[in-house]
């Protein structure tokens, strides 16, 4: 039995967040895995082949281009909750040293 075109968005609502040791590739592989897809469906997104996008997630000395987490986001439909953390994980993997209590609303 099928678990219905809402599943993903089910899911996601009561999953929380990732743990500190998964990357933002991690969590696009289960973003995909979740929605039933595969990687290679983010190819027209990114603009690219598919075996590009094959190598981007073999790369991974090399951070995601912000085009290419947006283009995961739009292709996979997230919800804000998880396109945030995908944004905010890829954003420190590229090294940018941000702290997330000064993200939350009303001051840490």
């Amino acid at each position: 039995m099928s678990p219905g075109g809402n599943a993903a968005s089910i899911r996601a609502a009561l999953r929380g967040p990732a743990p500190a040791h998964v990357t933002a590739r991690d969590m696009i592989r289960r973003h995909c895995r979740e929605h039933g897809k595969q990687l290679a469906c983010l190819a027209p997104a990114w603009g690219c082949q598919v075996f590009s996008v094959w190598r981007a997630f073999g790369r991974t000395s090399r951070p995601l281009q912000p085009h290419q987490v947006e283009g995961a986001i739009t292709t996979l439909q997230l919800d804000e909750f998880d396109a945030n953390e995908l944004r905010l994980r890829a954003a420190r993997e590229a090294g940018w040293n941000i702290d997330p209590k000064m993200l939350l609303e009303g001051g840490a």
